[in-house]
């Protein structure tokens, strides 16, 4: 016992701990099983005597967990091609679908509270870079939860060291103690707040949805419009980066995102009566883009989301290439044309608004191109595009239907 924590003494009080540590916690990111943060605490009771020094392993740690995160962030974003084929399959779709709504609710909080949830780091770095989350924002976020896990895992540890300071192995299995406990009791309580909130929705869906709608979409009429996508904005990820910015998996285009960010209240798989087309030059893509012609017969599997006139407003601005402006025209003119009428705000594609219909009072929009399929050359489009159309496809026959007029039924 005593060569062992002479041993380890040594080790731990040698300046070679520092690359140690740096070489776990990044290395934790992307193997899971590797004890980066008992190594650390160990590491902390013994600098409680001056050796090694306690900011020096702050650093390190702090240091090499950045390292290892966007490691597992590239990662992430390099399999997101792959992973798109797979989204067809409804469980991974519905893993999918959970990790974009937490980033999306709580941004880049999610990687920093993943860090203290078992398993958690991983799940957020490499989901992070699988969905699309911008880099810059990652390495800020994941930044700032690296280090104050390295400040927890340090400041346990050194309170070990300080109660047990003629027993440093003492000291060690308490500063894991406490940590266990921490994050045990932090697990319970997350397990708790889920099964009420399920509980709460479960008794939600039973009494409150057929008394609650019609006044809801009453109240939405002059504010909601129902967006009909027919292209790759039928699936939900890639309007997602509409809405709150990012780069979709095979795009060349970051998108700045909408000024209100939140999702859509509802969607539902549709059918329209006219077809799409595929002609120009995608700039996001490459290859032609998907356009929709309501005079020729279908019909078209499209996606109606449930959002407000304004983030409809600052979606049609991206489509076009422009930046979301406030007060945008589109905005009001969505509620002043009559179903069936279009108009046009310039040349380009997309920059043709078109009212399909209306559905409780809601004005169901889109937006094409003013010329017509036989009006223009076609274009062969580009393989990411196409699998984003299927993902999108697969998407629209999954989604639960909702009560649309004749012009647009499920």
């Amino acid at each position: 016992m005593d060569l062992a924590l002479e041993l380890l003494t040594a080790t731990l009080t040698s300046p070679w701990v520092y690359l140690l540590i740096v070489v776990a916690a990044a290395l934790d990111s992307l193997a899971p099983i590797v004890p980066s943060e008992t190594l650390l605490i160990t590491a902390a009771t013994f600098a409680a005597t001056g050796q090694p020094h306690p900011a020096g392993l702050v650093l390190a740690a702090a240091g090499g967990a950045l390292l290892g995160d966007l490691a597992a962030h590239l990662v992430g974003r390099f399999a997101a091609a792959g992973v798109g084929r797979w989204r067809r399959r409804a469980r991974i779709a519905k893993l999918l679908e959970s990790a974009h709504t937490a980033f999306s609710r709580r941004g880049g909080t999610v990687l920093i509270a993943g860090r203290f949830v078992p398993g958690g780091r991983s799940l957020a770095t490499i989901g992070s870079g699988l969905l699309g989350f911008p880099v810059r924002a990652f390495l800020l976020w994941d930044a700032i939860g690296s280090l104050a896990w390295a400040l927890y895992s340090t400041g346990i540890g050194l309170i070990g060291g300080t109660l047990f300071e003629d027993r440093p192995l003492l000291g060690v299995a308490v500063g894991i103690g406490i940590a266990l406990a921490i994050t045990g009791s932090a697990e319970l309580v997350r397990r708790l707040q889920g099964l009420r909130q399920r509980r709460r929705t479960r008794c939600r869906s039973r009494f409150g949805n057929l008394q609650a709608r019609d006044v809801i979409m009453e109240g939405m009429s002059q504010t909601h419009v129902w967006y009909v996508s027919y292209g790759s904005n039928m699936a939900r990820d890639r309007l997602a980066c509409y809405l709150q910015g990012g780069r979709p998996p095979g795009a060349m285009v970051t998108y700045p995102g909408a000024r209100d960010g939140t999702l859509p209240q509802a969607e539902a798989g549709i059918e329209l009566p006219g077809t799409i087309y595929f002609a120009g030059e995608s700039k996001v893509w490459g290859g032609g883009m998907a356009f929709y012609d309501h005079s020729v017969p279908g019909p078209t599997p499209a996606k109606a989301y449930l959002i407000t006139a304004e983030q409809f407003a600052d979606v049609a601005a991206q489509e076009m290439n422009r930046p979301p402006e406030p007060d945008s025209p589109l905005e009001r003119l969505v509620f002043d044309l009559p179903a069936g009428s279009s108009h046009s705000v310039g040349p380009g594609g997309y920059e043709t608004l078109l009212v399909l219909d209306h559905a409780d009072g809601i004005p169901m929009v889109t937006f094409t191109a003013a010329h017509g399929s036989a009006d223009t050359e076609h274009t062969q489009p580009q393989e990411p595009y196409l699998a984003m159309l299927r993902t999108g496809t697969a998407e629209v026959r999954a989604a639960s239907g909702l009560r649309l007029p004749a012009a647009a039924q499920v």
